[in-house]
Formats: C-alpha cells, structure tokens, sequence
C-alpha cells in the first residue's frame, strides 16, 4: 500500500509538503546515527582486513620459527641435492643428511628376473592353424601374388583358410613348380628345379608376407619365416587355445589368479598386470609366442611362481611336475633369467645393490637417496669421470621464507600506515600505531649474542631515503638476494642464530623472527589480543547504533503520525465551518 498523504483540499494550504519537511529535520538525527554506524562498520572492515595481513606475517614468521618442531618443519635443515650427471644418477636428500660432495660411478645397473613361458610346439602354428587368427587377429585375407620366373600366379585367401589351405593353393597355382611347407613354427616356400620364386606383390589385399615374417635368402632364393610364428591369438580363450589346460587357481607373487573356461591370455595379463600382490609385470611376446613375467623388484630374485588347481603353469613351462621315488608328486620352479645386482662406486669405495635405488642402508650415508639411471661411459682417452652429488643447505627455500616475510611485513606495516593516518578508518588508535612501531623497531634492531647482528646483515634493510617528504621507502624491507645468499654460504649457523636464536619459541631466545613472533602473536590472542578486544568493542558500538537507530526511527514514526493526525483534524474543521458559512449565505 503506498504513502497516505494528505492536501489542503479545504484550508488550498499543501499539508503534505509541510509534513515531509517538519519530519525531515527529525530524521537527521537518524541520518546521523545511521552515518555513525557506516563509520564503525567501515573501521571494523579495515581492522578484519590489518588483521589478516597480521595473520599473514606471522604464518611467514612461522616458517622460521617453526624450525623449533624439527624435521620438515626446520626450513634450516631443508637439503638440496644437484648432479653433474643427472643422465647417470639422481639424489634427494632428507634434513638427517651431512652436507657433502660425493664422487660416483655407476660400473652396472640392476636387472630385474623375468620367466619366459616355454610353450614349445602347442603355441606355434601347424598346418591346421587359421590365416585370418595370426598376429592377433590382425591377418589380412585377399589377393596374394606369386612371380615363377617371372609369370605372375594369384590365390585369394579366405577368413575360413588354414595355413595348410593358403600353401596348397600357392602349389596349385603354380603348377605345382613351387614348394610350399610348414614346420616347427616355420613357412618355407621354394622353387623347384631352380626355379626363381617372388613371393607377394605391392598390390596385394593379403598381407601374407609380413604376417609370417618371409625373407628371401639371398644364395638359394628359397623363403622362410625369419622366426617361429605364435598360432595363440591373445582374444582367444586359453581353454580352446591349449587342448591340455585345466582351468582352475595359481600363484604369481603374493597374488592368486583364477582360469575358467571364458578366460583369455589378453584377459589374464591385464589381471596379473592390475596386481601389486602379484609383483610382476607380464606381456605376450606375438612374435614368439611367449608370456614373459618381468620382476618389479631389481636383482637376483626369482619370480614366486606356484602351481595350484589349474595347470597352467606347467603348461607354460614356469613349474614342472616330478614324481620321487615312492610315487609322491610335487611342483618345482624351472629356471628362470635371474636379474643382476648393480654396481656402483662412492668415493672410490665399491658398493653392490640389489636395486638401482640405492638408500641409506646401502650407502651408508644417512639421509641420501640415489637412483641409478645408466653405466657411467669413458671418455676418448678411456678415463671415466664421476659424476659429482652435492648435498648443501637448500638456500632457495630459505630466500623464498624470507622473501615471504618481507612481502608481508611490508603489507602490514602499508596497511596499518593507510588506515590510521588522519581521517582514516582508525585514525587515533594508539594501540594500532604501537603495534606497527613495535614491529618496525624489532626488525631494525640489534640482537645481543652472534656475529650477525642486525637482519641488514643478511640482506634484509629498509629503503633508502628520497628527496620527497614521503617515509614509504624508509618504513618498508627489501632484500637484497645475492647478499642473503652470501651470508649463508658464508655462515649458516649465523644466519639461523640471528633470526631464531636458540630458537626456544620465546621472545627472549634472541632471534629477530621469536621477537616479531611474540608481537604479533600477543596481537592476534583471543580475548586478550588487540584484534580481538577491538573486534569486540567496535561490535559492541555497532549493536548500540542499530538500537539507537531502531527507537529514533520510531520517535521519527510517531512524529510524522501525529502531524498528520493534526493536520487531517485541521482540514475537517475547516470544512466544516466552510459549510456552516455556505449555508449561512442561503
């Protein structure tokens, strides 16, 4: 419902304008406390916002001071681990490491064990194998092209052809002028009497050729495949693939695997592959015919390999069955290629691993962790140079707490400086300039005890003076990298000793970081703090201006009521003698 108003319609005065203007002047002194209240409410924003940036420093203080935890928390104890050969060997140091430089040679890496399956006959092809199922079904039937001394003879293989089918044609289609067998895994094609065989032409649909790996001898021109072909599709089932193989469990590592009647060799790798009980990596050699288990630990382990329901291990040759003397049986491991140890050598004293991550328990160098990555190589003259580890203070990521700190020293000291000068949001807080005081003080200021004794020492001083009447320059850090770095080559324990002291965690222990610690820490208490019982306070006017607001707005209310009552009163009057007067005049 909108605004009632009220005009003169019987006295012709405007009323309303009247009203709006004798309540206006009521409501400045709401419009007062209402600005009041924007004042406090925008003094309580920039406190919450010096607050974080108190936060902040004190989080970058920290970096140091936290040094009194140990371990990850000391940024002094931080290792940084460089290679001059990082092709040959790597490092990473932890905090427990001595700084050093070490000399190393990598005379042999570690090899890991593998066991190859050894199918022997039932994983090549024979005659009754189907063209279109070799090479992992990647086969390709069509048109295959013959060249007898010249005169082309073309046979097309189909999906249904067996090896036994694709060579009889190729005799059939030559007249039988060429010879055409399998054996042992093999495809040999010759000429007889002499006669000069090419085998296969660019235009052919069927890459017959490539599939069974023929090469042409040079002296008899005769063909054969370069290396005994697999029949064993990896699609295929085990149980259709291999007569003899029961399904049933067996053990690789720590892992067992199960074979039923649906199980594939693709399926089956990709199982042991997905095992890290298994301890193995395992892949199907096509061009073998092989399932190669690869060890993922290095060194001269065997792969645990057990029979279990299944026979397929013995199947695939990693176990055997043997029978004693009295009848009993039992599985046994076949050979497997054993992996080898590596050898390196550290400051001219040789070392063996088992792994090409050799730790501290090899090395003996506490803290130091180095990976092998390849043998080290002789020069022209036959001379191997080492390549140099060197383990130091990690200086990067001290310049980079320092830096820190600076960045946020200098942004509370901004803030405080933007926010308190006359005119601003907390103008007059003493005990906010006092804060800021203090903190410029103790960072500039002399320690007692070290050779270092001020944090311009190690590069970190406020800016030169300019010719202009502003004190920013002065009033804010830089750090002057190069120098700080210096420092630390030069004397580490200076350093540490300048900017925490004994590093007790007490303002007293004599590092510049514990004083500025204890500062903002007091600061930021709860309760107790200077953030906290400013908070509090400014809150407290802002609760007292709202309801200071809330009961003048309802005085202003009530006036404006009032007027309005009175002057409605006053327009009724008046009509009613203009009335009295009308019908006087009749």
């Amino acid at each position: 419902m909108g605004e009632i108003t009220f005009t003169g319609l019987a006295s012709g005065m405007d009323t309303s304008s009247w009203i709006n203007a004798l309540v206006s002047i009521k409501q400045q002194s709401v419009t007062k406390l209402q600005n009041s209240k924007t004042t406090v409410e925008t003094s309580s924003n920039v406190l919450n916002t010096i607050k974080s940036k108190v936060s902040t420093l004190r989080s970058s203080i920290e970096k140091f001071t936290d040094a009194k935890f140990g371990g990850s928390f000391d940024v002094f104890s931080k290792n940084k681990v460089t290679t001059s050969k990082n092709s040959v060997v790597t490092a990473s140091a932890t905090a427990d490491a001595a700084r050093q430089d070490l000399d190393i040679i990598v005379n042999k890496l570690a090899t890991s064990t593998k066991a190859t399956s050894t199918l022997g006959s039932s994983g090549l092809i024979n005659g009754d194998t189907k063209f279109s199922e070799l090479s992992g079904g990647n086969a390709k039937t069509g048109s295959l092209s013959i060249y007898v001394d010249g005169s082309k003879k073309s046979i097309d293989i189909t999906e249904d052809d067996t090896i036994d089918d694709v060579l009889n044609k190729i005799v059939e289609a030559s007249g039988d002028t060429v010879e055409a067998t399998v054996s042992d895994g093999k495809i040999s094609i010759s000429g007889k009497d002499g006669r000069n065989v090419v085998v296969g032409a660019a235009s052919d649909k069927s890459n017959f050729v490539a599939v069974t790996g023929l090469v042409k001898d040079a002296e008899t021109g005769a063909y054969e495949s370069s290396s005994k072909i697999s029949r064993i599709n990896t699609s295929s089932k085990l149980v259709d693939a291999f007569d003899n193989l029961t399904t049933g469990t067996f053990k690789i590592g720590n892992a067992e695997f199960t074979i039923d009647e649906n199980t594939t060799v693709k399926g089956l790798i990709a199982n042991i592959n997905r095992s890290d009980d298994a301890g193995v990596s395992a892949y199907w050699d096509a061009s073998k015919g092989e399932m190669v288990l690869t060890s993922k630990t290095e060194g001269a382990f065997n792969i645990n390999v057990e029979a279990g329901t299944s026979n397929f291990t013995d199947v695939f040759g990693y176990t055997s069955t043997v029978t004693d003397a009295d009848g009993n049986t039992s599985s046994v491991l076949n050979d497997q290629q054993l992996g080898e140890y590596a050898e390196l050598i550290i400051n001219g004293s040789t070392l063996i691993s088992s792994s090409n991550t050799v730790t501290s328990e090899i090395s003996g160098i506490d803290g130091l962790t180095l990976t092998l990555k390849s043998v080290s190589k002789a020069d022209d003259s036959g001379e191997i140079t080492p390549s140099n580890v060197k383990i130091e203070q990690d200086s990067d990521a001290l310049l980079e707490a320092a830096k820190a700190f600076v960045n946020a020293y200098n942004e509370t000291i901004s803030n405080i400086d933007d926010n308190t000068s006359y005119g601003d949001a907390l103008y007059g807080d003493s005990a906010l300039t006092s804060l800021r005081t203090n903190l410029r003080r103790t960072a500039t200021a002399s320690i007692d005890e070290g050779t270092m004794k001020l944090l311009s020492d190690i590069g970190i001083s406020t800016g030169k003076a300019t010719n202009s009447t502003s004190t920013a320059s002065v009033n804010k850090l830089e750090i002057d990298e190069e120098k700080f770095k210096e420092a630390l080559t030069k004397n580490p324990d200076a350093v540490k000793s300048l900017l925490v002291g004994n590093n007790k965690g007490e303002s007293t222990s004599g590092g510049v970081m514990n004083k500025l610690e204890k500062i903002v820490e007091d600061s930021l208490q709860t309760t107790t703090g200077y953030f906290d019982a400013k908070s509090k306070s400014l809150g407290s006017k802002i609760k007292t201006l709202e309801n200071s607001i809330t009961s003048a707005q309802s005085r202003v209310d009530s006036y404006k009521a009032r007027l309005e009552k009175q002057f409605s009163n006053m327009e009724q009057l008046i009509s009613s003698i203009q009335k009295s007067y009308s019908q006087l005049s009749i």
